[in-house]
């Protein structure tokens, strides 16, 4: 093949790129890599391609091989940082990216690239200081200035965050991501409205845009009063450092107990006061556990709603409804018939939990561990409330196993989000 019929097929492929028609950027550089197989601009196409279609793994396997071609291409080492960034593996990705920078520092979307990766770490100051040394390169990228105004916003710099979002959004007002980077900073201030606008905006520039369908579906839940709170809250502990969410989540605890304590023996008005602390507390950690499958079942009785939910939301959602209903019901017999009714209807209710985190549809005993545990747990519940009607005995000793599995599920995920 010659020079020139070789480039023809590169410059298509890479058009075909920028135009999100992977398969034909791939078939294109595959007319190149038969006549030679180690040609390393369509292996980085090919590479280019799986990364966008998040097979992270094979496009790794693919940017490696490219390395061994061109070992001090600084593009290759750049896309590499992406991939490991992408599969949240932090400390891997800035050290592929601070050789990209070695090799060639003056490409502002590596420094846009080291703002998310410090922003990720939750070293926001330094997330700030990358942000500006990309717009020092070049002052109109919008990938940086977006960087930038989160990384303020993080700061608490809010007039300097709207300003840098605003002139993204001048620059180019058709950009998605700006977009969906203002509906989050919204969401996150409680603004649905503005957050809604953004998100809807945002699709109609890219329909495909993963962040901004999450967001969109967020912002129409967030007409619930408690969905808003519970999605502030959660936003807010996203960005706090390990300390303080170890604080926020064991801390309270901590603290409810001991008022929970403080109430036995205490004048009557502090236990009326002491009580509605520990309600309120526990009302808001079942709200932050089911609040998003109720938000999902109100969605369904809306258009738009019904339109953004996935599958699994809709299953997950009608899932924990059925639940719920079927506990209430049972409650009811029981006040009504016999306490063995009501005894199951609260067991019934609490499997509302664990259907708000299985997915649908439902691959039994398969996929990552909180998964299975969460279909142990399920089983569990389901034979115990069977059997409160034929053997107390049995029933004491599955309820027992549940109530186990259940602590040691909520108490793992709370645990598992300080690592992050």
């Amino acid at each position: 093949m010659s020079d020139l019929n070789k480039q023809q097929y590169i410059e298509r492929a890479r058009l075909l790129l920028h135009q999100k028609r992977y398969k034909d950027a791939e078939a294109q550089a595959g007319f190149v890599l038969q006549d030679n197989p180690n040609d390393a601009d369509a292996l980085q196409i090919i590479g280019h391609c799986r990364l966008d279609a998040r097979q992270y793994d094979e496009a790794l396997k693919i940017f490696q091989q490219c390395l061994g071609i061109v070992p001090d291409d600084d593009y290759v080492h750049y896309l590499i940082a992406f991939c490991w960034y992408r599969k949240q593996e932090l400390d891997t990705s800035l050290r592929f990216l601070e050789q990209a920078i070695g090799l060639f520092p003056y490409n502002a979307g590596y420094f846009s690239l080291l703002s998310n990766i410090y922003a990720a770490q939750r070293k926001y100051a330094d997330a700030l200081y990358a942000a500006n040394q990309g717009l020092a390169i070049n002052s109109e990228d919008i990938a940086c200035l977006n960087a930038r105004s989160a990384a303020l916003f993080r700061l608490n710099k809010k007039d300097e965050a709207y300003e840098t979002i605003n002139e993204a959004l001048s620059i180019n007002p058709d950009d998605d991501f700006t977009h969906t980077n203002y509906g989050w900073h919204y969401l996150e201030k409680g603004k649905h409205k503005q957050a809604f606008e953004h998100f809807k905006e945002a699709l109609r520039i890219n329909p495909n845009s993963n962040s901004a369908k999450e967001g969109y579906k967020s912002a129409l839940k967030s007409k619930l009063p408690f969905y808003r709170w519970i999605l502030q809250y959660s936003l807010w502990m996203n960005h706090q450092n390990r300390t303080v969410r170890l604080i926020m989540i064991f801390g309270l605890w901590g603290v409810v107990r001991v008022i929970a304590f403080a109430g036995k023996g205490s004048p009557s008005w502090w236990k009326y006061v002491s009580g509605g602390l520990v309600l309120l507390y526990v009302s808001f950690v079942l709200m932050s556990w089911l609040g998003n499958s109720l938000a999902n079942l109100f969605l369904l009785t809306s258009k738009h709603g019904k339109l953004a939910l996935t599958d699994s939301e809709k299953s997950s959602a009608k899932a924990v409804g059925i639940s719920l209903l079927t506990g209430i019901a049972l409650l009811v017999c029981g006040i009504l018939l016999d306490k063995k009714y009501l005894y199951a209807g609260a067991l019934v209710c609490s499997f509302s939990i664990p259907l708000s985190f299985i997915d649908f549809p439902v691959n039994w005993f398969k996929g990552s561990g909180r998964q299975v545990t969460a279909h142990i747990m399920l089983l569990l519940g389901i034979l115990t409330a069977i059997l409160i009607f034929f053997n107390d005995d049995a029933a004491l000793f599955a309820g027992i196993l549940y109530f186990v599995f259940f602590v040691g599920y909520m108490w793992s995920g709370s645990i598992s989000s300080l690592r992050k």
